[in-house]
């Protein structure tokens, strides 16, 4: 009989990421993580407290699984940031459980005013490529990024559910569009 593979806390949050990837946040239990490794639940209660300490782990690695999804789209006619708003598109409609659990779960919350949203570094790290962009004050730039934002995870959730028939191109055009009324408004016009 050959040697039983030693569960790992790397082997456990693998198999549990990808039950999520697959099954969505709803999905994960000691037992379904156990069932998707060939063993007991026991393991996994070793390394992990408790199912809310992995539910934790999954979610920080959906987060960054989604960045890095986000800044592999690239397009040299674009800008950084729009690039970046594109992935994030692509990353709603191709990573259908993962977009789920990140932005239509509720399992984090979220306060502007005191917690960095998810890709909000990132995001705003981008915008200051922007010639419009670079001298605005942080404060500015997180009020333009939370607008997009929202507005962007709406258009994600469409594309994701396929509640409305919308191209890729016409969810492009349409963040676009917000882009430069956000900006106008803000006072930052070419």
């Amino acid at each position: 009989m050959p040697p039983k593979s030693e569960i790992t806390q790397e082997k456990v949050l693998s198999a549990a990421f990808e039950l999520v990837r697959t099954q969505g946040l709803e999905a994960l239990t000691a037992r379904n993580v156990a069932q998707a490794l060939h063993c007991s639940t026991q393991p996994i209660y070793s390394l992990y407290s408790n199912i809310e300490e992995l539910k934790a782990s999954v979610y920080d690695k959906a987060a960054e699984f989604a960045r890095h999804s986000m800044v592999e789209y690239k397009d040299d006619t674009n800008s950084p940031a729009l690039n970046l708003t594109i992935g994030f598109l692509y990353f709603a409609q191709n990573e259908k459980q993962l977009f789920r659990t990140l932005y239509l779960s509720g399992y984090r919350q979220y306060n502007p005013h005191t917690d960095q949203f998810l890709g909000e570094e990132l995001t705003t790290f981008y915008m200051r490529y922007s010639k419009r962009l670079q001298d605005v004050s942080v404060e500015q730039l997180k009020r333009i990024f939370l607008k997009l934002t929202i507005y962007l995870i709406g258009i994600g959730t469409l594309l994701n559910s396929h509640t409305l028939e919308l191209e890729m191109n016409e969810a492009i055009e349409m963040i676009r569009e917000m882009y430069e009324m956000l900006l106008h408004r803000e006072g930052l016009t070419y």
